[in-house]
């Protein structure tokens, strides 16, 4: 026997058993885009499309209620006005993101990246989003009443006039972040770290301060923050 025959077809039949396992271990719901336009139609068709290249498309407006997009990036994709209520979207990547006046009631972004996303007039509400990288993005006017956002990262965020009633940002990092105007009514912010923070002509009736007190009507001096 042709021992250079033999060691080829040996290597074909190997390659073949690797091809075979790895494409059986996949998840019967696994889906591979080749670009974000192909990953984009698979979306609108099956409301999924789990760590997907989504980045720069446009979403606004679309109907996309309980969407799967876990570890999905959708860095500068344009989702204003979008519906996302109770979506998945934990992991996800959405740096620079557009999500003004969207809504996200329910949604689910623990771990997810909005660094510098645009949120103003959102819809917050009962969001789950526990380690959210919020840093430099703009949630003016955004109501995230019952929102939980622990261990958050929140700093250098603008916040103007939001509404945090009832909101977890225990252990949160909220350093240079603008509360102006905000509405923090009975808001935990146990371990929060407050460096100049801004709460100007903020509303945190019996919010929860950083020491666990009850505010009393001035933020201590020792948080930093501006008041």
């Amino acid at each position: 026997m042709n021992i250079k025959l033999w060691l080829r077809g040996l290597s074909a039949f190997v390659l073949t058993i690797v091809l075979s396992v790895t494409l059986f271990s996949l998840p019967a719901n696994a889906f591979v885009a080749s670009s974000p336009r192909i990953a984009l139609t698979h979306l609108l068709e099956t409301n999924e499309c789990n760590s997907c290249n989504l980045s720069g498309v446009d979403l606004s407006n679309k109907d996309l209620y309980g969407s799967a997009l876990i570890g999905a990036t959708l860095t500068g994709a344009n989702l204003s006005g979008t519906l996302l209520n109770e979506a998945k979207l934990d992991d996800a990547n959405l740096t620079g993101a557009n999500l003004s006046g969207a809504s996200l009631l329910g949604i689910r972004l623990n771990k997810a990246i909005l660094t510098n996303a645009n949120l103003t007039n959102s819809q917050l509400t009962n969001a789950e989003m526990v380690l959210v990288n919020l840093s430099g993005a703009n949630l003016t006017g955004a109501n995230l009443e019952y929102a939980i956002a622990k261990q958050a990262d929140l700093s250098n965020a603008i916040a103007k006039e939001a509404n945090f009633t009832n909101a977890f940002l225990s252990t949160s990092n909220l350093s240079s972040a603008d509360f102006s105007d905000a509405v923090l009514r009975n808001v935990r912010l146990s371990g929060a770290t407050l460096t100049n923070t801004n709460f100007t002509d903020a509303d945190l009736f019996r919010a929860r301060m950083p020491d666990d007190t009850v505010y009393n009507g001035t933020i201590p001096a020792k948080f930093g923050a501006i008041q």
